[in-house]
């Protein structure tokens, strides 16, 4: 008994920090909502888009397949990664030496690398520190994400969680800090979209991530392993809420069939090519994908075209025979080269699409 009034004094002591955030966003004020339009808000603060440089959209440097406890979030503490921990443990193997993803990340800037995206959040057990420190030892800009992950990794409690709990959740992480920190993520992503079918928490999910983008000015990334139909879903969700579909990053929808791409690009939204690297790496998949992303430039998507590794395992790390963070800049871009890409286009998918993307907008009512 006395640990349920524990559990149930701390819950709702963190549900009275949300208040003000709530309250200001549904009034309008812009007091607890800072602008941060024409920026891009990194763990160590807010940039000037022209400070990404070659941008990876979609990594994870730590990570372990793990749903949280419960929904209210943990002080940082939920998570402590040392660099004595295991490389890979958890579904599918996780991410959890530090030592190791900062050797990594290392080596994506040797070779002129500027800002990784990692959209590791609820679900995958997000640190904010430990995504802190890496920026700061490896000279890389980090963009942390929010939200939750895929419906099998939801927090036990999701089901009786309000969506005005959800959103309030979201908008802490954006406007004060994740997790008890002031560590402010910057991009709301990657939401768990696996459908087959599409369950009232998905749905709740990403709505919640959608008020969250209006009233912060964030943009949205979704992980998208539903049906098409379940996913064109879900960007009408949050196209009620008043996002515009030009801030959405549709993950994982890179080498579709181009017809099911052509209806994405035409929402305006952005499209992923990633899980990159995996080992062993087999010349055909690299010749696949090389043709996958030369058929959408072609047919004219270049302005839509985003690429990342979607590291997330051990087998697509360096030093466990993988591509690591490198593989798209040593192996992919040579390769679109080669069938005639032009430089120009390669900076716009690596260097402007990415600033673009990440963005903020001015927060809405």
């Amino acid at each position: 008994m006395k640990r349920s009034l524990l559990a149930r004094s701390a819950r709702l002591s963190l549900i009275a920090g949300l208040v003000p955030v709530a309250l200001a966003a549904q009034n309008g004020s812009r007091s607890a909502i800072p602008n941060l339009a024409g920026k891009i808000q990194t763990v160590s603060g807010p940039v000037d888009p022209s400070a990404l440089g070659v941008t990876l959209m979609h990594e994870h440097i730590f990570i372990d397949f793990k749903a949280p406890p419960a929904m209210m979030p943990a002080p940082t503490g939920i998570h402590v990664l040392r660099d004595s921990q295991p490389a890979a443990r958890g579904m599918g193997g996780g991410l959890t030496n530090y030592a190791e993803s900062l050797g990594e990340i290392a080596e994506f800037k040797k070779i002129g690398g500027g800002t990784i995206v990692d959209v590791t959040n609820f679900g995958l057990t997000r640190d904010p520190e430990a995504l802190l420190r890496a920026s700061k030892e490896s000279g890389l800009n980090v963009v942390m994400g929010a939200g939750w992950y895929q419906k099998q990794l939801h927090p036990p409690d999701m089901t009786e969680r309000t969506l005005d709990e959800l959103t309030d959740i979201v908008v802490r992480d954006i406007t004060v800090g994740a997790q008890g920190t002031g560590i402010r993520s910057g991009i709301i992503g990657e939401i768990g979209v696996n459908g087959r079918p599409i369950v009232d928490n998905e749905r709740k999910s990403v709505r919640a991530g959608a008020r969250a983008a209006k009233v912060t000015g964030a943009p949205m990334m979704l992980h998208s392993f539903a049906t098409q139909d379940e996913m064109l879903e879900m960007l009408d969700i949050i196209q009620s809420e008043g996002v515009a579909l030009s801030r959405v990053t549709m993950a994982h929808t890179g080498s579709n069939d181009m017809a099911y791409m052509k209806r994405l690009v035409d929402r305006g939204v952005f499209i992923e090519w990633d899980y990159m690297g995996q080992a062993p790496l087999p010349p055909a998949a690299d010749a696949k994908r090389i043709e996958s992303i030369y058929a959408a430039i072609e047919a004219g998507y270049a302005d839509h075209i985003l690429l990342a590794h979607d590291v997330c395992t051990a087998p697509q790390l360096k030093t466990k025979g993988g591509g690591g963070y490198t593989y798209i800049s040593t192996v992919i871009l040579p390769g679109l080269r080669a069938k005639g890409v032009s430089d120009e286009t390669i900076r716009k998918i690596m260097v402007d699409n990415p600033r673009r993307a990440l963005t903020f907008v001015a927060p809405g009512a």
